[in-house]
Order: structure tokens, then sequence, then C-alpha cells
């Protein structure tokens, strides 16, 4: 955690709502899309990233400060997402996050990522399409390797700040992202043609 995030976190701590409300503004475009990857959904995503904030003003006294400020909030939204799920689930509502994900769910996901533009245009057209057959191959993962994927590879998160988001030890972040990358690069050759 740098030394302004921790003096707004500090502050925010001790009711500061301006304080609270530039955190907000730093963090709410990438968690809104980190849980439109997960959800598929803008308008999920944009409810599920407002009740993660809403819960984090209510929780941020008891914030202990061993992690950044973002991994203590995307676990907050990540468990806020699975408790929707397991609502609506229950409830007999099928069409958010780990349902849609486990059985591919419509459509593909605007991942954050860009192709690297060159001068030219067949590259651009060729890039274009790459990104899209590995985004395809992403929706066909399990749910929890492509969420492994998306934490590390996207949000570039440390093993160990994966480990906290997701509630499990280092050794199954690296054997579960292993295991994700294996079955990634299977799903590109084997279905999207391509070698990985």
């Amino acid at each position: 955690m740098d030394g302004l995030e921790r003096d707004l976190v500090l502050a925010a701590k001790s009711g500061d709502r301006s304080a609270f409300k530039t955190l907000a503004e730093t963090y709410y475009p990438r968690l809104f899309r980190m849980l439109l990857s997960m959800t598929r959904d803008e308008d999920v995503a944009m409810d599920l990233t407002q009740d993660t904030f809403v819960k984090a003003i209510q929780a941020i006294e008891g914030f202990q400060m061993s992690s950044s400020f973002y991994t203590w909030l995307f676990r907050i939204g990540r468990n806020t997402a699975l408790d929707r799920f397991r609502r609506n689930k229950t409830a007999g509502i099928h069409h958010e996050y780990k349902d849609q994900l486990a059985h591919g769910g419509e459509g593909t996901v605007d991942f954050p990522v860009s192709p690297s533009y060159s001068g030219d245009p067949l590259k651009q057209v060729a890039s274009r399409e790459a990104l899209g057959k590995v985004r395809q191959a992403l929706d066909e993962l399990k749910p929890d390797h492509r969420e492994i994927i998306l934490l590390r590879e996207v949000e570039e998160l440390t093993y160990e700040e994966i480990a906290e988001v997701v509630g499990i030890k280092v050794g199954t972040v690296m054997s579960r992202l292993f295991a994700a990358r294996r079955n990634l690069r299977e799903v590109l050759r084997e279905r999207h043609g391509m070698s990985a």
C-alpha cells in the first residue's frame, strides 16, 4: 500500500467520507470491470459494485491494512457476487455469475486486454481475431480457472493477494493457475486452432 492510499484509508477509517469517496472513485472502474468479467451483465455488475462499496464503507473501521485496499475491496466484491449467486440459485434464478460461466453464458466479456496496434492493418485484424479467440477460450474454462487467470493476468494480483481474495492457500493458487493456464492452452489449440 503506497503512502497516499495509506493516508486515505486511515482517514476513511476515522470517518472521513471524502477520503472514502476518493478511494471509491479510484477503484470503482477496476472493481466494476472485474465484476463484469465475472457476471457478464452490466446491470448486475453495477449493482454488485455499488453493494460492495456500501459494505466496504460499513466495514472500513475493521480493515486491518495487512493487504492493499483493493485486495480487501475485491474480496468483498467477490463474496457479494457469490452471495447473490447463491440467493438466486436458491430462488430458482439462474442467470448470474457461476451458472453463466459453467454453461458458457451468452456472448463474451469485453476483457480489458487490448491488442497491440501497429501501423499494419493486417496485423491489427489478426491481433483482434486472436484476442477474440482468447476471450472465447476463457469463457469455456471452469469458473475457478477463469477467475484465477483474470485475477493474475488482467488484475495482476500477486499470488498472496489472490490467495487472500479467493480464500485459498498460496500453493493452491499456484497449482490452480498452472492447471488453468494448461487448460486455456488446450482449449485454444483444440477448439480455436491456436498454438499458445
